[in-house]
C-alpha cells in the first residue's frame, strides 16, 4: 500500500506519493536561472571579444609577415613563420582552455542552482506529502501532468530570489 497525498490542479484532484519536475525548465523559465544565464552569456561574450582581439593582431602580423618574405633569408623567415605559428597555436589553446573552463563553471552553477532549488521543493514535497520528486528531464517518464510541479517551483523559487537577489552571488561564487 503506498502513503498517498492529493494534489490539486486545474483539472481534477488526484492522490500520488510521487510528483514530476522538470528542472531544466525551472532553469530556463526561473528569474534566477536567467539571471545565471545571463552571466554565463556576458562572460562568454567577453572571452569572445578577447579572443577576435587577438585573432586581428594575429592576422595583421601574418600580413607584415608575408610582406617581409621578399627582404628574409628562407632561414629567417622560416624561424620568424615557426615562431608565429607556436604562438598561434599557444593563444588557440588559451581560449580552448578558458571556453572549457567557463563552460564547467556554468555547469557547477546549475547544480548550485539544483541545491537551491532542492530548498524549494523540500516544502513542496512536505505539502503534498510526497516521497519522491522524479526530473522528467534527467530520465523518459510517462506521468500524468497533474503531478508536475515544474511551474509551482519556478513560482517559489521567483519569489525567493526576488526576496533576496543575493542567491544570484551565492551560485555564481
Amino acid at each position: 500500500l503506498l502513503f498517498c497525498s492529493t494534489l490539486f490542479s486545474q483539472q481534477k484532484d488526484i492522490a500520488t506519493s510521487v510528483l514530476i519536475i522538470n528542472s531544466i525548465v525551472v532553469f530556463e523559465k526561473s528569474k534566477l536561472g536567467n539571471d545565471i544565464l545571463i552571466a554565463f552569456q556576458q562572460a562568454d561574450f567577453e572571452l569572445k571579444k578577447e579572443a577576435d582581439l587577438n585573432v586581428k593582431k594575429f592576422e595583421e602580423e601574418e600580413l607584415d609577415l608575408t610582406q617581409k618574405r621578399e627582404i628574409l633569408t628562407k632561414k629567417e623567415f622560416n624561424e620568424l613563420a615557426d615562431d608565429f605559428d607556436k604562438r598561434v597555436q599557444k593563444t588557440r589553446n588559451f581560449y580552448d582552455l578558458k571556453d572549457s573552463q567557463l563552460r564547467d563553471s556554468l555547469e557547477k552553477w546549475k547544480k548550485n542552482f539544483i541545491e537551491l532549488s532542492g530548498r524549494i521543493i523540500q516544502p513542496i514535497m512536505l505539502n503534498y506529502q510526497a516521497f519522491i520528486v522524479l526530473d522528467s528531464s534527467q530520465i523518459d517518464l510517462f506521468f500524468d501532468n497533474r503531478i508536475d510541479i515544474t511551474e509551482q517551483v519556478i513560482l517559489e523559487l521567483d519569489k525567493l530570489y526576488k526576496s533576496d537577489p543575493k542567491y544570484l552571488e551565492v551560485i555564481l561564487g
